[in-house]
């Protein structure tokens, strides 16, 4: 009977001949003619798939299965979630599809970051699962980041409400539920029909993939997900509209002769060469012009910070502030977002401007542009290069060494003077300088290295970073706390071959420790390093610099940062997760615990260590609160 029915569905007899030789054997033509009727489903399928071109089948089965065959076919390797009974059907289709593996966290946000770190370090496509609108509001602060960072996640979370019972106020039901997170995606959407499932998909994942990248949002009633569906699954090659652009050729050749005859010319880097793989790009252009290099914050080191063009990250996120060189009068942007967090603009209106970026939606939206480059940073930056080369004259060749070798003598300059950082006096105290804690575990760190750094106001120095095969920085960007821990763990999962270290303030760890549990559990060895000084230091800081001779200062009676008596012990924590962890408050101790941390990473498990820094700047008062339950009996005495 199987051989037969696998040569009907394979149209090596025609239903005839299948009916007649089904009688022949004893059926009845009752009995034949049923089991023909049952074949139907499957002979259309097997007609549909003769039929599709490649890249294309039609599905028969649920609709959670239908959106785990849709992820296999956008390229999904795994999907990162919070359990949810709705999502069953979804859950049931994984167990035959082990190609799509499902990472259970905790919590909605760690769970998010974690998505967004695997993203960032792997170049690949992840889904985001959260229960209805409740999981969804846990993942929103997440989802904030990867839109602040143009990261390209696609989120999912089902309407708890079933179709047959929607806009009655129901349980978990909220109304526009998809509208929520307009604000915070690149798209939106909800599935009208259980088989529109894959298309939606599909579409969430187009847009979040074409660049300037972004989160994108999928939804659907859930009974959906029950509902037996017939649909189209495509690949995303299939879909994706490869959006490779050039610039244009007149911009470019306008662009190459404001570089080559500019006096003090600056180039800002940005992510967009981190995901177009094109620093070493951008290290040629600046090595033909000899035009000093900085950054404005972004997410990642997108330029090597041992390079003699290399003069640092711009302070204050003003191009004025910049020490060396003074008022350039070029200045050229390849692939930040440029952030403006000040009234007055990164680029002067005195310097003229070229912006090369895919980003075309923010040109001009701040700075005025003189020459906007629209383009994926890759093609624009081989197509200006070639464009330069044709202009360098034997004088001009003269001129930009004659420049490198003036930003080499200050980036020289600069290193010394960071290397003083270890003559401060408090060097060897305890609790730890913060400087001194930076210092030593980028000593400890590998060559090849990946820093996650959530570390508040904490500053970098002294890791060199180079994304050409050195040292690489994951930083936060979004300012959503609680982001460090997730995106190491993601990291790790993406990079398994490379040292991940986590650096994170006590303030931002406690809004996402849950991930440790991810890292025990999938044994990713990822080194934690809390700088614990029992306080939020960073509205500490901002609050004395917008209130620098007020009450708080004079009295140090600070209500809204300290998180101290009783301290939080991050270790403790850790080790409720599974993860092995101590407390080190001396120069002595931090390096025998980060000896004890490689140790617990090269047998594959997670390490955390909660090292106790020092407070620095305006002290706080040692009890600077009255407890509430104190004052609450002073009140009831008075009444």
């Amino acid at each position: 009977m199987r051989a037969l029915v696998a040569q009907y569905l394979s149209q090596s007899i025609s239903r005839r001949g299948f009916l007649a030789r089904l009688t022949a054997a004893g059926v009845s033509v009752a009995a034949a003619e049923s089991i023909l009727r049952s074949l139907a489903p499957l002979a259309r399928a097997e007609e549909a798939q003769r039929i599709s071109p490649e890249g294309v089948k039609l599905f028969q089965g649920t609709g959670g299965a239908a959106l785990a065959e849709q992820l296999i076919a956008s390229g999904v390797k795994y999907v990162f979630g919070n359990s949810a009974s709705e999502d069953a059907q979804f859950y049931e289709a994984l167990v035959d599809r082990p190609q799509l593996r499902y990472i259970l966290t905790p919590h909605e946000g760690p769970g998010a970051a974690m998505a967004a770190g695997y993203v960032k370090a792997s170049g690949e496509p992840t889904l985001v699962m959260q229960a209805g609108v409740v999981g969804l509001m846990n993942a929103m602060g997440q989802m904030y980041n990867a839109f602040k960072e143009q990261t390209p996640i696609v989120f999912y979370s089902y309407r708890t409400e079933q179709t047959g019972r929607a806009g009655r106020d129901g349980f978990e039901e909220v109304a526009n539920q998809e509208q929520i997170v307009a604000p915070l995606s690149k798209y939106s959407w909800l599935a009208r029909r259980a088989d529109m499932i894959p298309e939606t998909v599909r579409r969430a994942f187009k847009v979040a993939w074409t660049p300037p990248y972004g989160p994108a949002y999928a939804s659907w009633h859930s009974d959906f997900n029950d509902e037996k569906v017939r649909a189209e699954i495509i690949v995303h090659e299939k879909v994706d509209p490869r959006m490779r652009v050039r610039p244009n050729p007149r911009e470019t050749e306008r662009a190459a002769k404001l570089l080559v005859e500019a006096k003090t010319p600056v180039m800002i880097v940005g992510d967009e060469l981190h995901y177009t793989k094109a620093v070493d790009k951008a290290v040629r252009l600046a090595e033909l012009l000899g035009i000093a290099v900085t950054q404005v914050r972004q997410l990642f080191a997108n330029f090597p910070e041992r390079h003699p063009l290399w003069v640092g990250s711009l302070p204050g996120n003003r191009l004025e502030t910049l020490t060396f060189p003074r008022s350039p009068d070029v200045v050229i942007n390849v692939g930040n977002k440029l952030q403006h967090n000040s009234p007055a603009p990164i680029v002067a209106r005195h310097a003229t401007f070229i912006d090369l970026r895919i980003d075309s939606l923010s040109m001009g939206n701040v700075m005025p542009t003189d020459v906007p480059l629209v383009a994926d940073v890759a093609y624009g930056l081989d197509d200006l290069i070639a464009a330069v080369e044709s202009l360098m004259t034997s004088a001009l060749k003269t001129k930009a060494r004659e420049r490198a070798l003036d930003v080499q003598r200050f980036t020289d300059q600069a290193r010394k003077l960071r290397a003083l950082v270890v003559k401060n006096p408090d060097w060897e105290r305890s609790p730890i300088l913060a400087d001194r804690l930076t210092y030593e575990i980028a000593r400890f760190a590998d060559q090849d290295a990946i820093i996650v750094h959530e570390g508040g106001s904490i500053g970098l120095h002294s890791f060199d970073f180079n994304p050409l095969g050195g040292r690489e920085l994951f930083f936060y960007y979004g300012a959503h706390l609680g982001s460090g821990v997730g995106t190491a763990a993601g990291v790790k999962l993406a990079r398994p071959n490379q040292q991940v270290i986590c650096l994170v303030g006590d303030g931002s760890f406690v809004f996402g420790p849950t991930a440790l549990w991810n890292m025990a559990r999938l044994e990713l060895p990822v080194i934690v390093v809390v700088y614990n000084n029992h306080a939020y230091a960073g509205p500490h800081s901002r609050v004395i610099q917008n209130v620098p001779g007020g009450r708080m200062v004079q009295t140090g009676h600070f209500v809204h940062d300290y998180l101290g008596d009783p301290d939080m012990s991050m270790a403790s924590i850790a080790k409720g997760f599974g993860v092995e962890g101590e407390v080190v408050d001396s120069p002595a101790g931090l390096k025998d615990a980060l000896a004890r941390a490689r140790k617990a990473t090269v047998e594959g498990k997670p390490y955390l260590i909660d090292a106790q820094v020092a407070r620095t700047g305006v002290a706080w008062a040692e009890k600077p609160w009255t407890p509430a339950i104190r004052i609450a009996r002073e009140r009831t005495r008075n009444v």
